[in-house]
């Protein structure tokens, strides 16, 4: 969903092609036994009088990729686990006027030189659009306050069990674009969630992979750090080992990869480097002869 060229009808159809329900089985519409088994995320779009007639009700005019998205799709499964689950339509849309009285609270600790985004935060209650119409006790909050120069609001997820600042996303599409990451990480272990946007993640890591056993780290880091937030296998322990490369000094957790038999022989060079330079081992929960300060476990494997 990166790039210049954007078009809601392509990155919402994709996600919808791509729908299927999160391996651990916890989506909400399967236990509800009364409710028709929910398809896909979307649903049509609304046609340009019912949105015109939203921002009549509200009494302005909605934020750009937000005005879009409920042209192509008017409401969606967000499906965000301990979060947002559902953003409703053109219809369900309202102001979110601060029933929390939050604003005093956050006004309450702005102090005597605020930064900038702390009263941009500290206004955004009262000033609020509020999208979802199903969570867990959460927020998707659009800031017409907070904007720029494309008119685009900020959005803010606010989670009210965390006792956290929200999370701020500088437009309706951003946000999106991280939810369709989200939707990819909590599915990667379904073995049947094979689609176009994996295997082109998965050519991304083995690319990345390919450069960096050539030496050419830099050119590898973005394409790990594009399939890093989409949960790909690999993605993080390949990254992890070129952010040791480039820092030799910095302890990098590489988990349960050391005792796999598949990666050994790229993990052990980098550990085997850090040793001979006499810094310790990054920690390995997964293979005990591999833990920091284990002198017998570094001389088999340095043999």
């Amino acid at each position: 969903m990166n790039g210049e060229a954007f078009n809601w009808h392509d990155v919402l159809g994709r996600w919808q092609e791509e729908w299927v329900p999160r391996a651990d089985g916890d989506d909400e519409e399967e236990d509800e036994a009364d409710e028709p088994a929910l398809v896909g995320p979307g649903r049509p779009g609304a046609d340009e009088t019912a949105i015109v007639a939203a921002e009549r009700r509200l009494g302005r005019r909605l934020p750009p990729s937000y005005r879009q998205f409920l042209a192509v799709s008017d409401a969606w499964h967000v499906d965000q686990m301990a979060a947002i689950y559902q953003l409703g339509g053109a219809a369900d849309i309202d102001w979110f006027q601060d029933p929390y009285d939050m604003t005093r609270l956050c006004e309450q600790n702005l102090g005597d030189d605020p930064r900038q985004e702390d009263v941009l935060l500290a206004g955004m209650w009262q000033r609020a659009l509020r999208l979802e119409t199903d969570s867990d006790m959460s927020y998707a909050l659009l800031d017409p306050g907070d904007s720029d120069q494309d008119g685009e609001w900020a959005l803010y997820v606010h989670k009210g069990w965390g006792g956290e600042y929200p999370d701020r996303y500088p437009s309706f599409r951003a946000y999106m674009e991280a939810m369709y990451r989200h939707f990819h990480s909590t599915r990667v272990d379904r073995p049947d969630f094979v689609n176009a946007t994996t295997r082109a993640q998965d050519a991304r890591v083995e690319e990345a992979r390919l450069l960096a056993l050539r030496g050419r780290h830099e050119e590898a880091l973005p394409l790990l750090e594009e399939a890093l937030p989409f949960g790909r296998p690999r993605s993080a322990a390949l990254l992890h080992q070129i952010q040791h490369l480039r820092a030799p000094r910095s302890s990098q957790d590489y988990g349960l990869l050391v005792a796999d038999p598949r990666h050994l022989p790229e993990v052990l060079p980098v550990e085997a480097m850090a040793t001979g330079r006499g810094r310790p081992l990054a920690r390995h929960d997964g293979c005990p002869r591999c833990r920091p300060g284990d002198r017998r476990g570094r001389t088999e494997r340095d043999a």
